[in-house]
């Protein structure tokens, strides 16, 4: 039993990270496709924002919907769904249909679908291993994420010294669709989960999200969500950044991108040493605080190689941020409410979206160096706030 629940493990954290790397590849290829065609970083922040942006609109649906169905099928059935966007995407990029306006289109698509989609994929991980070993898969999860997505970026830059910007597009439907197929494996082999009474009298999201606002160690954890606000913020000013100050081309900033997801592979052997001992909530705000400061360090650094060292260290602290947020959520809450309570927070992803927005305006409005400053200015903030005036969050180990 022990071996096929490693199999049914390695199998969703494959197909979990070749999903992942989608996301950041299409990060990559449309930051710089729009870059080139529009020179804007509002244009940037815009079109690369829009699956994140709609995702808090479909994340409670995908909440209620793995709470109550068949998690698998729900996922499954999401994947092959944004392949088939991904390869519509590549078509019309590459022939010139109206790229901007498709890009645009699909997108909203991959949002939709990322959200129902996004609860059943982590929660899966507690029908596979259980709620006593769920921070170990999570470690794992962010340990393998970040080597494919540490790989990715750095064959894109490769790849961008033989191919286009449009003809790497292709890419991206044909690692989709290998993940969706390795999730069908699931589908057909693994055991359903366990499910919820539809006819609970606390089952719906308005329930749901009253339970989780009362509870004194949820509500703060959703409160600082607010904090994937800074790293949406950053995302349209990167490339800007790279090629502006730093004097990167497409190969350069993509390898900068590959110093991020290394970081992610050292946060995740910390997690995997020290597990749930790293799930305090002293230690996640301080997380958060490191991130920030690196994230400003990057920025004011017109060397290439510090820049990239200060990505790696960012990213390493918000890799243990996140999986630590996680496992919170996936522990403290009644299993009847598990699958939603993950939607709010996943919800809070969509902040990302708006970040793209904020910084692609103000990076053109009043600086790059500035709206970074302001952003890590106000996320620290919110989490003093909260660590100071929050006893339940202060004291919160899992």
């Amino acid at each position: 039993m022990n071996n096929q629940r490693n199999i049914f493990l390695s199998i969703h954290l494959l197909s979990g990270a070749l999903a992942f790397s989608t996301f950041f590849l299409r990060l990559i290829l449309v930051n710089w496709y729009v870059l080139e065609k529009t020179n804007s970083s509002f244009m940037v922040g815009l079109l690369s924002s829009i699956p994140i942006l709609l995702q808090p609109f479909s994340s409670p649906i995908g909440g209620k919907l793995a709470d109550k169905y068949s998690r698998k099928f729900i996922l499954f059935v999401t994947r092959i769904l944004e392949a088939s966007c991904f390869l519509f995407m590549a078509v019309l990029v590459n022939f010139e249909i109206s790229p901007l306006i498709s890009i645009a289109i699909l997108s909203i698509l991959l949002g939709f679908s990322g959200g129902i989609g996004g609860p059943s994929w982590r929660n899966m991980l507690v029908d596979i291993l259980g709620i006593k070993n769920v921070s170990r898969g999570n470690a794992f999860t962010e340990l393998v994420n970040g080597v494919v997505n540490a790989a990715v970026p750095a064959l894109a830059a490769i790849l961008l010294t033989i191919f286009t910007v449009s003809e790497l597009y292709w890419g991206l439907p044909l690692i989709s669709y290998i993940s969706s197929f390795m999730i069908l494996y699931l589908v057909i082999k693994m055991p359903s989960q366990k499910i919820l009474n539809q006819n609970n009298k606390d089952s719906s999201i308005k329930d749901s999200f009253r339970y989780a606002i009362r509870n004194n160690q949820i509500r703060p954890i959703l409160i600082l969500g607010c904090s994937t606000l800074i790293w949406g913020i950053t995302q349209p000013l990167v490339p800007v950044y790279c090629r502006d100050v730093l004097n990167l081309d497409g190969a350069g900033y993509s390898l900068i991108t590959s110093a991020n997801f290394v970081g992610a592979i050292f946060g995740s052997g910390f997690l995997i040493l020290l597990g749930r001992r790293l799930a305090t909530g002293k230690l996640l705000s301080t997380y958060i605080l490191l991130y920030s400061g690196f994230t400003y360090l990057f920025f004011t650094s017109q060397n290439a190689i510090l820049s990239g060292i200060c990505a790696f260290l960012g990213n390493m602290f918000i890799t243990i941020w996140i999986a630590n947020m996680f496992t919170s959520l996936q522990t403290i809450p009644d299993e009847r409410y598990m699958g939603r309570v993950m939607s709010f927070f996943l919800s809070m992803f969509g902040l990302i979206g708006v970040g793209f927005i904020i910084g692609g305006f103000f990076g053109d409005l009043i600086g790059i160096n500035l709206t970074v400053l302001i952003s890590c200015l106000i996320i620290v903030s919110i989490n003093v706030i909260v660590l100071f005036t929050s006893k339940s969050y202060r004291e919160l180990k899992i």
